[in-house]
């Protein structure tokens, strides 16, 4: 995932606030003892979200205690004890990460490039010890392929993209659960959650993309100059998308004492709509016309 799940923590309760922070740093030890420690240098706080969905829907209540770790040696912190749920979120990062630097393997250029060939063999070694998701990852990497030959397409669209970015997420989500319940909500949470990740991946990249060459599914479509034009109808794309996200995630029964729920609706009500605010509130929405295309350098 990207680092685009996140809740709008001024507005979190102090005691939510705590536990989602326990779960972030109850994933960062799981990461640590499953897929080993450089694994948990991927951690960010998309995970936080996969974890406390996947806890309510497969009916795992966490367990917290007060803990110690090297980043924080002298104090305690609350930690989410490990358990299945955070096992599996932590091989699912450890999956993300080897196809992501494997794709930027393959768009990049220069010393860009050979920095993430390097990583490469490092992401490699750390993915094998998620062995426990490798059908996943071979579903994954099947949408990844399609996904790649989709943006060689002319006629393609972020919207194309966005489905099936969604569908990698949806079969994240789903993966392991039994109850046909449970699949059909995850796999609700999920699509939305990935069309999501995608849009927003690409708006915060435009611009970064306009200067390199890179393909961007916006810029292709609209080039630079027109991304100023259409931010507002990117902007209602999105919040519609997540109010498709609202939709599912009322139908989570979260764990009352977990404070799962209310940190689930912060992230979606408030987070995510200010995390695409801010990136539409960018230089390359507000006037493409000041960004200088290098692509032909």
């Amino acid at each position: 995932m990207f680092g685009y799940i996140e809740p709008d923590k001024a507005q979190l309760r102090l005691w939510e606030y705590e536990r989602y922070r326990a779960v972030y740093c109850g994933l960062c030890r799981s990461m640590g003892k499953h897929t080993g420690s450089l694994s948990r240098l991927s951690l960010n706080y998309d995970y936080v979200f996969l974890a406390i969905i996947r806890s309510a829907l497969e009916g795992v209540e966490p367990k917290f205690e007060p803990s110690r770790c090297m980043l924080h040696p002298l104090k305690k912190r609350a930690m989410v004890i490990d358990d299945k749920v955070l096992a599996y979120c932590a091989e699912v990062s450890a999956m993300l990460t080897y196809h992501k630097v494997r794709d930027n393997v393959a768009d990049s250029k220069g010393a860009k490039k050979l920095a993430f060939m390097a990583l490469s063999p490092v992401c490699k070694g750390i993915y094998k010890k998620a062995d426990a998701i490798k059908e996943l990852g071979d579903r994954v990497a099947e949408l990844l392929s399609e996904m790649s030959a989709l943006e060689k397409r002319e006629d393609v669209t972020p919207d194309m993209l966005a489905d099936v970015f969604g569908q990698i997420m949806r079969e994240i989500f789903v993966y392991g659960l039994d109850g046909e319940s449970q699949k059909r909500i995850a796999a609700e949470i999920g699509f939305h959650t990935g069309r999501y990740i995608y849009l927003a991946d690409a708006l915060d990249d435009a611009e970064r993309d306009i200067k390199s060459g890179e393909f961007n599914p916006f810029v292709k479509q609209y080039g630079k100059e027109g991304l100023a034009e259409i931010s507002d109808k990117i902007k209602t794309a999105v919040l519609l998308e997540l109010s498709q996200l609202e939709a599912a995630i009322n139908l989570v029964d979260f764990c009352e004492n977990s404070g799962y729920g209310e940190i689930a609706r912060n992230i979606i009500y408030l987070g995510m709509p200010e995390k695409i605010g801010s990136i539409l509130r960018g230089s390359v929405y507000k006037s493409a016309d000041n960004i200088k295309d290098n692509s032909k350098d």
